[in-house]
């Protein structure tokens, strides 16, 4: 009895002005010692979040609800609203960018200045803007432009929309988290600036997956197979650079559908005589037991290959038909929220 098993494979989702002129006042790049807060300064999140790039300068878009200072200042006196940004250096820790414009509702802050790793835009009372020192709700819609070689060690920003205090202009930062943006992220993608960022970019993984003969078996007894040889075996290719920075799953689906937690291998004659069959794979990680109602993470090493082993068991039953039996199974991978 042959019993082959063809891989398919379906990729998931991984397999995402003259800007400067017109400052007003800058704090230059020694950071204020500040103590940071965070309230509930926003309504919802960040929507029709998008980025672009105008000459050397990449822009940032976003619409934000504030919600009225009163209550979500973390007990001090409003002054402004305020837009904090950071960028990343190539091993994916905040950095602040050298000098950013940024406009709400069409008109720019009056100053930007230095925060422990992120510059914060806001209002002053020397330099009044009614857009940014409007302390009722109200919806935002933000203009951010920054040099775009501050995208050159990690092509991505977080940005948090804050509440800005009138005392020593400690800043009052979202707690709903920070917009992260990129060229190559998609949507309006939200972060905890304090855990390591996600990849900026959707990472192309490339599949190798042999055609599995699991040979002859034997009724009434139960066979294994285990594929070791590197030909054998499961092979994904990426870029490395960022995928460390993403945590994947990796699911699998076949033909024949599953019984009592088992995979199908059907007679290719006659598709009502089936036999259950298990998978697991070993090499991303842990070893991994499949069917699985939800998907098994994936390690995907640094050297841009990981390969899976698979080892096969088979249950024939006593009284099965001689024949060809086969299936196929469809590998999925995505990146965990």
């Amino acid at each position: 009895m042959k019993r082959r098993i063809s891989p398919g494979f379906v990729p998931g989702a991984a397999a995402r002005l003259g800007l400067l002129a017109a400052l007003w006042m800058c704090a230059g790049r020694s950071a204020w010692p500040q103590t940071i807060y965070s309230a509930d300064v926003i309504d919802g999140g960040y929507r029709d979040c998008s980025m672009s790039r105008n000459g050397t300068h990449a822009v940032v878009n976003f619409t934000v609800d504030f919600k009225a200072a009163a209550g979500n200042m973390a007990g001090k006196r409003f002054l402004s609203r305020g837009i904090s940004v950071f960028g990343y250096d190539e091993t994916g820790k905040p950095a602040a960018p050298v000098q950013m414009f940024v406009a709400i509702n069409g008109t720019d802050s009056s100053i930007k200045r230095l925060v422990g790793d992120f510059l914060i835009a806001h209002a002053v009372p020397a330099y009044p803007r009614a857009n940014w020192m409007n302390s009722q709700a109200f919806t935002a819609n933000v203009r951010l432009e920054v040099f775009a070689d501050t995208l050159n060690n990690w092509p991505a920003l977080g940005v948090r929309a804050a509440n800005v205090e009138e005392g020593v202009w400690s800043p009052v930062l979202a707690s709903a988290g920070a917009l992260y943006i990129g060229p190559g992220t998609q949507g309006c993608q939200i972060i905890d600036p304090a855990k390591p960022p996600p990849s900026p970019v959707t990472t192309e993984i490339k599949v190798t997956a042999p055609d599995w003969d699991l040979g002859e078996l034997e009724r009434g007894k139960e066979t294994t197979r285990t594929f070791a040889a590197d030909a054998q075996r499961l092979c994904f290719r990426y870029d490395a650079k960022y995928i460390e920075y993403d945590k994947y799953l990796i699911s699998v689906s076949n033909h024949n559908g599953v019984a009592e937690n088992k995979f199908l291998l059907a007679n290719t004659e006659d598709g009502s005589e089936t036999v259950p069959y298990a998978l697991s794979l070993a090499g991303g990680g842990a070893p991994m037991a499949l069917p699985s109602i939800n998907g098994l993470p994936l390690t995907l090493g640094k050297s841009g290959r990981t390969c899976l082993t698979p080892t096969f068991k088979v249950w024939a039953g006593a009284n099965i038909k001689g024949g060809d039996f086969d299936d196929v199974l469809t590998f999925t991978i995505t990146t965990q929220p």
